[in-house]
């Protein structure tokens, strides 16, 4: 497969595809947020409890078998020439399929050991359900991921909302009904997880029709690439699960301050993850020989939009946090103050990573993670006890600057040397930041008749 040249495509679309792709992981946020908040009134604490064990086992073991679908595909169809493009979906799709129905396999045997003696036969049907479901979790990055290769993120982000926001008010409604129970989220959930598709399969209709064979060159050239980077997903499923453990051994209050702490940080986390989101399969384009220079623009907008967020977030904290989530939890202010520089380094390393990915290298991915959760253990044994949940914060901040250290050097190893001057925004950066988000806030005035019919009726 050759690889394509990149469209010329404008700094503002950039930017514009950033700003959409946070504001979406905004909403998604505040969506989650408020479906806690009706499974913790709407069921017992028990319930609940069961409820999370059964969608923890299913990400768990999704998390493990899915060998970096998504990543795969955006290099993969990014770097394919259009007459390659049959041929790459199908050999896709069968990885896909395939992978979805491994997991269906393993959740359904471990979660059936693990929870079989704590369900009705009403909720084990429905969890045995929902674990079916499992296999749009592989279908959905591979679409997600031709759609942002193909720089065509509307979908994405409207699903990434919609489809939190609909299972959110199917429960808001059984909430009203007095009839929320664990059976009746499973089976909304399962069927939302399949309903999801559709707008997917709309989108790639033609792809779907294409009649391409699956290559087994091609598969193996996928697998390989997403295998080396694989690592880090076992490496971060270890690593959330013992840290968390290490906290809960301080208090099961400990831990609640902690995720408070953490939780505050959720509208500043959407920044990087959405520049990081955006421009991978931007990087993936780029002529190598530019490689540097457009990366080097990600860091600067990383770093901008980041520091700017963290301070005003930080001032804002010792105000909100008491104020949503109540007087009880001032003591997630400090640790929650502590992680914010975290969120920068986890976001430069974040493009670092992606500009890696864009070139074939991916065993970054796995080192960096290791160096993270290694650094955050450690500092977690020496300073938790001693300095209580600020220890804890310290110790993440410590993780992040030790993965971002790792791709620093890995970078100027094989892409080219950063330079301070970087990481430094400049007036251009300011101004087009300003320009942008002006764009994205005129276009979410309503619009009026004559738009629509100016538009054919379309929203945008």
């Amino acid at each position: 497969m050759g690889s394509r040249t990149r469209p010329g495509g404008g700094a503002s679309t950039l930017f514009r595809h950033t700003l959409q792709t946070f504001m979406s992981m905004s909403g998604f946020m505040f969506i989650n947020v408020f479906s806690a908040i009706l499974l913790s009134r709407g069921l017992s604490p028990d319930d609940r409890g069961m409820y999370l064990g059964i969608t923890m086992w299913n990400g768990l073991i999704l998390g493990f078998c899915d060998v970096g679908i998504y990543i795969t595909t955006v290099y993969l169809w990014s770097r394919s020439r259009d007459k390659d493009r049959k041929d790459v979906f199908a050999t896709l799709l069968v990885w896909a399929i395939g992978t979805g129905a491994v997991c269906v396999g393993v959740v359904a045997i471990f979660a059936d050991w693990m929870l079989k003696r704590h369900l009705s036969a009403d909720e084990k049907l429905m969890a045995y359900l929902y674990f079916a479901s499992s296999i749009t979790g592989p279908l959905s990055s591979l679409f997600s991921g031709i759609l942002a290769a193909e720089q065509r993120f509307s979908t994405i982000n409207l699903l990434r909302v919609g489809v939190p926001a609909v299972l959110t008010a199917c429960w808001l409604v059984y909430f009203t009904a007095d009839s929320l129970s664990i059976a009746m989220c499973l089976a909304t959930n399962s069927a939302i997880s399949f309903l999801g598709l559709l707008p997917y399969l709309y989108q790639l209709r033609s792809n779907l029709r294409s009649g391409g064979s699956f290559r087994w060159r091609i598969f193996k050239q996928g697998f390989w690439y997403g295998l080396r980077g694989h690592g880090s997903s076992v490496v971060n499923v270890v690593g959330n699960s013992s840290s968390q453990l290490l906290i809960f051994a301080l208090t099961p209050a400990a831990l609640a301050y902690y995720q408070t702490a953490s939780s505050a940080l959720g509208i500043l986390w959407a920044l990087p993850a959405a520049i990081g989101v955006t421009s991978f399969p931007d990087l993936v384009k780029e002529n190598p020989k530019m490689l540097h220079e457009r990366t080097s623009r990600f860091i600067r907008l990383t770093a901008l939009s980041t520091f700017l967020g963290g301070i005003l977030l930080g001032l804002a904290e010792p105000v909100l946090i008491p104020l949503l989530f109540g007087k009880a939890y001032l003591a997630s202010v400090l640790p929650g103050i502590i992680l914010l520089p975290s969120v920068l380094f986890s976001g430069l390393s974040s493009i670092l990573g992606g500009a890696l990915n864009s070139t074939g290298r991916t065993l970054h991915n796995t080192v960096a993670d290791a160096a993270n959760v290694g650094a955050t253990l450690l500092s977690m044994v020496l300073v938790l006890s001693a300095w209580s949940i600020s220890g804890a914060a310290f110790s993440v901040l410590m993780g992040a600057v030790m993965s971002f250290a790792v791709r620093f050097i890995w970078y100027g190893r094989c892409i080219r040397r950063l330079k301070p001057i970087d990481f430094v925004p400049n007036l251009d950066d300011l101004r087009e930041l300003a320009r942008s988000t002006m764009v994205i806030l005129r276009k979410l005035k309503p619009l009026r008749k004559s738009d629509l019919s100016a538009k054919g009726g379309i929203l945008p």
